[in-house]
């Protein structure tokens, strides 16, 4: 009897334990692994983001868990993100969180514009990618941001510059140099370590200049539309002509911006609900320039600017109508697929 009730004591203590582990793992918040490395062949297919890693919600402590988890992956970064932002009235927060990707997005109202953020932290450069509608240059074809995401198996889409419409700028797609017009337009490049670096207009015009560029810098891809909104975190004030984007006009816009290493946040504004205010170019570069970030760039406004997660768009588009575009720029997660 003796040795029975010792089994019994131990069976129980055990179940104990056991049912003290399956709480502490599915209802406390664990810091994501430390010391693994995540990263993508160059040329090989992001692998599929975890469908119930995506989320929404409209209270700030559920995504304050997702910030304490991920201390690892932000590596010490304060994020634009926090909890004491005024939020647009009744809009809500998307996110997705795995140990290689943060984003968070989330909607506010400046100075009666509408306006959309969406953060992103990456564990690695090789989650930073462009995408091409047809999947080659010039192929003739366009396609909606949420399509080209969804193709790519992106966590988040971003509209581009819309190579196809112009033909300015510096473009690099997989480290070939397709165009190199750069008297007009400043032009962001896009490292294989997951950096942005400019060319201001009228720079890299010699023979060889760009490409000699694109190889020492390790440039994977480029963006040609601009301008330049901050530089080294100094804001910088567009007071000459631009021959794209019309800068001067109340328009909705689209910027990307990197705010620390493999940490960017990307801004959209436009009209939405009672928030009906366009805003120029000097405008945008203002709103993303307070919210602490070293480069900012502009890419193609008005009905193109799409931010795209899970087939659907963040913001609103301008007359509710996703249009098709020629390129997007986008953010994988790294995990590989189970």
């Amino acid at each position: 009897m003796k040795n029975r009730n010792i089994i019994y004591t131990a069976i129980r203590s055990l179940a104990v334990l056991l049912a003290t582990l399956c709480v502490l793992s599915f209802d406390a918040p664990t810091a994501l692994a430390a010391g693994a490395v995540y990263t993508i062949p160059e040329n090989a297919p992001a692998p599929q983001p975890d469908p119930s890693l995506f989320g929404e919600t409209t209270d700030p402590a559920v995504i304050q868990s997702l910030i304490d988890r991920s201390a690892t992956l932000l590596e010490g970064q304060e994020l634009s993100w926090n909890a004491d932002i005024e939020r647009m009235e009744d809009s809500i927060m998307r996110y997705y969180c795995d140990d290689s990707i943060l984003v968070i997005t989330w909607k506010e109202v400046i100075q009666n514009a509408a306006v959309t953020f969406a953060e992103i932290k990456l564990a690695d450069g090789s989650q930073l990618r462009r995408a091409l509608a047809g999947g080659s240059y010039n192929s003739g074809i366009r396609q909606k941001a949420t399509v080209m995401g969804e193709e790519a198996n992106a966590v988040l889409a971003f509209s581009g510059d819309f190579y196809d419409l112009r033909s300015l700028g510096i473009t690099v797609y997989q480290r070939q140099l397709y165009r190199n017009e750069p008297q007009r337009v400043d032009t962001a490049f896009f490292t294989a370590g997951g950096d942005m670096i400019f060319s201001h207009r009228g720079e890299l015009a010699g023979p060889g200049e760009a490409q000699a560029f694109i190889e020492q810098n390790d440039v994977l891809f480029s963006v040609a539309f601009g301008p330049i909104l901050v530089e080294d975190g100094v804001l910088r004030t567009e007071t000459e002509r631009y021959p794209v984007g019309e800068i001067n006009a109340q328009y909705s816009r689209a910027v990307i911006a990197q705010k620390d290493h493999l940490h960017y946040l990307l801004m959209t504004t436009g009209q939405e609900g009672r928030f009906w205010r366009r805003i120029t170019v000097n405008e945008a570069g203002q709103y993303i320039f307070d919210k602490g970030v070293q480069k900012a760039y502009t890419l193609d406004g008005g009905q193109t600017a799409t931010i795209a997660m899970q087939g659907s768009t963040v913001n609103r588009v301008d007359w509710d109508q996703e249009r098709t575009m020629s390129d997007i720029i986008y953010f994988v997660s790294a995990i590989p697929e189970a």
